[in-house]
């Protein structure tokens, strides 16, 4: 009965929302981008129901009927985004040329190559590092072939995990965002920007993603030892509040 009467009480502040929509979108006109710290802003004086308690409910709703589209942590916009695999992640000249430095100058064939950059959308304080995996045995290796390489952004040389979630960008493998979501929260120079919080507000938005693959993501973390954590993130993604 509780939660019948929570639901009803969410369903009637939606309608309350909905009726105040005309004159949200027309204090916002000319915006496509907004915080979620503005649109509480409004709701104080449009419809006081609405409290920072009860506004994940909220943003659940409008984020799943496509008035609202997450793009990254407390950013939303009036337009939905491309797809997350819509568009091939951008290889700058220099990554291409240090992907054929290590094809020629290692005797096994790197893992792949991917670029913190392709994650800001959605972890908007992480660091810029450009990350890339070799196979375990040629770590040194590639570090010490890296080392006289100059690069715009700082590298990091990672172990390659053997059946890593990857696609094919000019013929070079680069990680898919499920990969990447993983390996970030596990690489120790990005732990300030991989909080839970963080991380399941990434989510969030992704999960919005025609191409995003959950159970893929799981079962890479599960290779990693990290699938509890990713199981409740993905609870928090899809529960908010």
């Amino acid at each position: 009965m509780q939660a019948l009467t929570r639901m009803d009480a969410v369903a009637a502040l939606i309608d309350r929302v909905l009726r105040a929509w005309p004159q949200l979108r027309g204090y916002f006109r000319g915006r496509d981008l907004i915080t979620e710290a503005e649109l509480l802003a409004f709701f104080a004086t449009a419809v006081p129901e609405v409290t920072a308690a009860g506004w994940p409910a909220v943003r659940q709703r409008l984020v799943h009927s496509q008035l609202l589209h997450q793009v990254a942590p407390g950013r939303l916009s009036f337009k939905s985004a491309p797809a997350a695999d819509a568009r091939k992640p951008v290889l700058p000249p220099e990554w291409r040329a240090l992907w054929q430095q290590l094809q020629t100058g290692l005797a096994l064939p790197p893992g792949c190559l991917w670029s913190t950059r392709w994650l800001q959308p959605f972890l908007p304080d992480l660091p810029t590092v450009l990350v890339v995996e070799v196979r375990w045995a040629e770590l040194i290796w590639a570090e010490r072939l890296l080392a006289s390489s100059f690069q715009p952004d700082p590298v990091v040389v990672r172990p390659w995990q053997r059946f890593s979630p990857v696609r094919q960008v000019r013929g070079i493998p680069t990680a898919r965002p499920e990969k990447m979501l993983v390996d970030a929260a596990r690489l120790p120079e990005l732990a300030a920007a991989t909080s839970d919080a963080a991380l399941a507000a990434a989510l969030t938005a992704l999960l919005t993603r025609p191409g995003f693959n959950q159970p893929l993501l799981l079962q890479y973390a599960a290779r990693c030892g990290t699938e509890p954590r990713w199981s409740a993130l993905l609870y928090a993604a899809g529960h908010p509040g």
